[in-house]
């Protein structure tokens, strides 16, 4: 019942509060209780009601509502800072694993970090107080009971391990159904979600109806795993209000035969009545709260999980102050983890700065896996990557931020103004600098037709811009980071030929002042460079110029023969 994970994490003083607070206002329900006893037995053996008794009752029942109300603000404030603490862990292993193997897809991720650290807050705040207390609870009204009769009290004693026990029972059921719950709740989550993405797909396609079937049933097999869970709850609950009240009945009337037996006074008898269903409260809420904290317990073992997930090794150079000129690769292999065919192999190669070089290749051939490389992205490779003349492995990934950036299809624009989307790579720029970076890519004319120009809010992931619009814009955001490596993975893909033809011409003037790669599986799109490497099946089968590899490779004349045929055929059928 006790995730020593989380508990390891969870503020002890702010939990000792809590069960202290529940501990005092126990005592406060005991001293109304023995008030209440006490006035009752005086008035059944003749003695007039005093006036004070509903002063001290009043009294003690004001100080429980001033001790509610302050356990829940601390109830509060500890789930708070746990999901606090929790979401930035969470969020802090995402960036520190960045776009690895090992990473969560974004659906998953977002579950976790949202809805899944929102059930710990029942588990931490509510359960695990409810736990402590019912322990220390049963241990104090034992020891007030059995002053006035040992019988009934140890009878009462006796009942309580059965709430836990049956606790722990349905917990070895619950555990295996929960782990299938939150599997079938992330995916379907993940599902919703690439449909809602392709929506437009699925549209052209006629495919929506199909798929919202699909969805259908996947969300009633859910439904279902819920109301078993439910199901599940209600039963425990039950069985548990047996113990509850058969123990209570059961103390209360051993302790009305100790009554009739002349062993018990009416205040005892009046006591045992008013006490025999609260010795049970405190375990009889604990199990209420079970379902939910059995949820909590089952996602934080899913968070945890990903927090223990292994990171990529950080170097022990975190400022690193030279100016990059040249990377050397020397014999580089590379296999991803749980694959047994190796993604690279052999790969050996000089970039200079002022340069511009292409990797071009089929899909899979391990170029944008080389790429990643040459960033510190990924870890376990074999061989030597040196920046001038030091190991990759020895500089720690903000070091290799300073320096290089890589830009895909893939990079994101928020739904923000212009400016704050540049501004993201360089607080520092000014209006006019801003400018400049637009004209550099062709985009501060219509930039500047626009009624907020820079201010103009972009729609999510710069939707209202056209797709060459869209590329030219993180182009340019790329251009304000300043860095000495650039690496654009498939930058030109789904461009028109405008946008296409101004992204390589600022890319040839960026390799004049940085390392500037290209990764591209269309060659004609790295004529212009200085220096071509073609990859296939996760080597380096041809270098040189494109010239140079016009005359002499078999493979790029094959290749661009091929390309230039689709090409040919895509014209006609357009015509």
């Amino acid at each position: 019942m006790i995730d020593r994970r989380l508990f390891a994490i969870a503020k002890k003083k702010t939990l000792i509060l809590q069960v202290a607070i529940r501990c005092i206002s126990l005592g406060l329900s005991l001293y109304i209780w023995r008030t209440l006893a006490l006035q009752l037995s005086e008035t059944l053996q003749g003695s007039p009601l005093e006036l004070s008794f509903f002063g001290v009752i009043l009294l003690a029942l004001i100080g429980k509502l001033v001790l509610i109300r302050l356990s829940a603000n601390l109830t509060d404030q500890a789930s708070a800072d746990l999901r606090v603490a929790l979401r930035t862990k969470v969020m802090e292993k995402a960036f520190r694993l960045g776009n690895t193997s090992r990473q969560l897809p974004a659906t998953t991720l977002a579950q976790l970090s949202g809805d899944g650290i929102e059930q710990l807050e029942m588990y931490y705040a509510h359960f695990l107080p409810q736990l402590f207390y019912c322990l220390l609870a049963a241990l104090i009204l034992f020891a007030y009971l059995v002053s006035l009769a040992w019988l009934p009290a140890v009878a009462m004693l006796l009942c309580v391990p059965f709430i836990p026990i049956t606790i722990m029972l349905v917990m070895k059921i619950a555990k295996r159904i929960l782990s299938k719950y939150w599997d079938q709740y992330t995916s379907l989550g993940t599902r919703f979600h690439e449909s809602l993405s392709a929506l437009s797909v699925l549209k052209a396609y006629d495919q929506d109806e199909a798929k919202q079937q699909e969805i259908a049933a996947d969300a009633q097999k859910f439904r279902k795993a819920t109301m078993s869970l439910l199901s599940m709850q209600l039963n425990s609950i039950t069985i548990m209000d047996i113990f509850s009240y058969s123990g209570a009945a059961l103390g209360i009337g051993l302790a009305l035969i100790a009554f009739q037996q002349q062993q018990l006074t009416v205040y005892g008898v009046l006591i045992f009545i008013l006490v025999g269903a609260e010795f049970f409260l405190p375990m009889r809420q604990l199990g209420s709260l079970f379902h939910v904290a059995m949820n909590g317990i089952s996602s934080c073992g899913k968070i945890f999980d990903y927090l223990a997930l292994p990171e990529k090794s950080e170097g022990s150079i975190t400022a690193w102050q030279e100016s990059l000129n040249s990377i050397t690769v020397d014999k580089l292999d590379f296999t991803y983890e749980n694959q047994q065919a190796p993604a690279l192999q052999a790969i050996s190669l000089n970039l200079k700065k002022g340069s511009f070089t292409a990797f071009v290749g089929k899909s899979g051939s391990g170029k944008s896996t080389f790429a990643q490389l040459l960033l510190n992205q990924l870890d376990d490779y074999q061989g030597r990557i040196q920046w001038n003349q030091t190991e990759l492995r020895e500089l720690s990934s903000s070091a290799v931020l300073d320096k290089g950036i890589l830009v895909n299809t893939k990079d994101f624009l928020y739904a923000e103004s212009i400016r704050d989307n540049l501004l993201l790579a360089n607080p520092q720029l000014t209006d006019d600098e801003l400018w400049h970076l637009l004209d550099q890519v062709k985009l501060s004319a219509f930039v500047g037709q626009l009624p907020e120009q820079l201010d103009t809010v972009l729609e999510e992931n710069g939707k209202n811009l056209s797709g060459g619009q869209r590329q030219r814009l993180i182009l340019a955001r790329a251009l304000a980071a300043s860095a000495e490596l650039y690496i654009f993975d498939e930058i030109t893909s789904g461009v028109d030929i405008e946008s296409e033809e101004i992204i390589l011409e600022t890319l040839k003037a960026l390799a004049k002042q940085a390392i500037v790669i290209f990764v591209s599986h269309r060659l004609y799109n790295v004529l212009a460079a200085d220096q071509i490497y073609v990859f296939k099946d996760g080597r380096i089968v041809e270098a040189g110029t494109p010239q140079e590899l016009e005359q002499t490779s078999d493979y790029f004349n094959a290749y661009f023969t091929e390309e230039n045929r689709q090409m040919r055929g895509a014209i006609d059928h357009e015509g």
